[in-house]
């Protein structure tokens, strides 16, 4: 069985939301939930969603908040964490490296080596406005 991203989960969680809310609470057969599930998160790839009919029971479990945090865990991959590091050194042999802020979102610190990263995964990383593509990463065991 193929696990959906955490993305994937985010967009379902939310088109459950918005369903829950249209119905009273309850997701039922009277909500076309394909379809609202295709407006939250569209398919621009045709990767999101290869087939809902075979995905159903896994997509309602994550769209049900009663059951969305147990299915979380089985039915979504848990994403990998890296260490950001810039792929560009300054002049005066600083990296520019992501560190955990007080709110624990990634920021930006410029230092003499790579040893105070702190491991963040990509959706944490874009979610911070950084672009990836700007860092070498490496995972975290």
């Amino acid at each position: 069985m193929k696990k959906f991203t955490e993305e994937q989960y985010r967009a379902i969680a939310k088109a459950g939301d918005n369903a829950a809310n249209e119905v009273f609470g309850l997701i039922d057969s009277r909500v076309d939930f394909e379809e609202l599930l295709r407006m939250e998160a569209p398919d621009q790839d045709n990767v999101f969603y290869p087939d809902f009919n075979l995905q159903n029971q896994e997509i309602m479990a994550i769209a049900n908040p009663a059951t969305r945090e147990e299915a979380k865990e089985k039915y979504v991959e848990k994403e990998k964490k890296y260490y950001w590091i810039s792929k560009n050194h300054l002049p005066n042999g600083k990296f520019r490296v992501l560190v955990k802020s007080s709110e624990s979102y990634p920021i930006e610190i410029f230092y003499p080596s790579t040893k105070p990263c702190t491991p963040f995964t990509e959706s944490e990383v874009r979610e911070a406005c950084f672009n990836p593509d700007m860092f070498e990463r490496e995972e975290v065991e």
